[in-house]
């Protein structure tokens, strides 16, 4: 068998289409539908159910897509290890990622990494990242960028460091009069200073009556802010919910509402513009630790083990 085989069989078991896989592939549709249709022939048992739509592998499918992922997954390795004694002279590292993760961890990693290995290329994907382990327990990335819990049933992690959550207001919310003590000014966050003892804890009792703008219900930083509201016994005010830290944030640079957003996204957004910063909660119950999460015993090729401890160093030092 060729490597071809199995991969265009997987292609076409993920897609359930010939068309939609073609697409993928870049080849034509009836190019692929042939090769699979001489495929068959060859080894003499139909692998798909094309009496169905959308089409589905045969029991044979099923027994040929696991015996092609044990090769491929064998191959894949074979390829790592080559690489790995090469030198780190040329490879690809694949990254699951959020956009806001990709916005804020990676940039700086990536370029100095580059600076040091040319040879290796990057490949970043980006979603939620429930959907990004998911892909990544599938193949499709080597690596995710995380900060949720992650099981360890399937999931090897490494952890990078832990940040602070913030509460972002609006500059101009009248409650900022009225508790500016507070205030942690933006150049200290940014220069690290956020743990600092001249800086106190708000109550968040305060803003009990302000408007807030909340991550879906789904999202790590979501969940601990939850866990504040709850703790305070305060329903709070939602005017929106969003989809990321950043959105939050530019929703609170506009003036919409109270948001949550992390140390980090502070520190590496370049915003022009920015709003007042609070502490709130205690540095145990607002915190998140990221982390880079790979597929269990999977194989990490020496570039990609190398970006990891750049990853380390980098926020290490920060």
């Amino acid at each position: 068998m060729k490597s071809n085989d199995f991969y265009y069989v997987k292609e076409v078991a993920k897609e359930k289409s010939f068309s939609l896989a073609a697409k993928k592939i870049g080849i034509s549709q009836p190019a692929l539908s042939s090769y699979i249709s001489k495929l068959e022939k060859k080894v003499g048992v139909m692998l798909f159910d094309r009496s169905i739509s959308p089409i589905e592998l045969t029991e044979y499918g099923k027994y040929y897509l696991e015996y092609a992922d044990t090769v491929l997954n064998a191959e894949e390795r074979f390829e790592n290890i080559v690489s790995d004694l090469s030198d780190v002279r040329k490879g690809t590292i694949s990254i699951g990622s959020t956009a806001c993760f990709s916005m804020t961890y990676l940039p700086k990693a990536i370029a100095r990494f580059h600076s040091k290995y040319e040879g290796i290329n990057f490949s970043i994907m980006e979603g939620k990242v429930p959907e990004m382990l998911e892909r990544c327990f599938c193949g499709d990335v080597g690596m995710v960028m995380s900060d949720s819990d992650i099981v360890s049933e399937l999931f090897d992690k490494e952890v990078l460091f832990k940040e602070r959550i913030l509460m972002s207001v609006p500059r101009q919310s009248p409650i900022n009069r009225k508790i500016g003590q507070y205030i942690i000014p933006t150049e200290d966050i940014i220069h690290g200073n956020l743990n600092s003892e001249k800086f106190q804890d708000v109550d968040i009792r305060l803003f009990k009556d302000e408007k807030f703008l909340l991550l879906n219900g789904d999202q790590p930083i979501r969940k601990i802010v939850d866990k504040l509201f709850d703790s305070a016994g305060i329903c709070p005010k939602q005017v929106m919910e969003v989809p990321q830290t950043t959105t939050g944030l530019a929703m609170t640079i506009a003036g919409m509402g109270i948001s949550f957003v992390s140390e980090s996204t502070i520190r590496y957004s370049n915003l022009k513009e920015y709003p007042v910063y609070y502490r709130v909660g205690t540095k145990e119950t607002m915190s998140r630790e990221m982390c880079v999460a790979y597929k269990k015993n999977k194989y990490i090729t020496r570039a990609g083990r190398l970006f990891i401890e750049e990853l380390k160093q980098l926020f290490h030092n920060q």
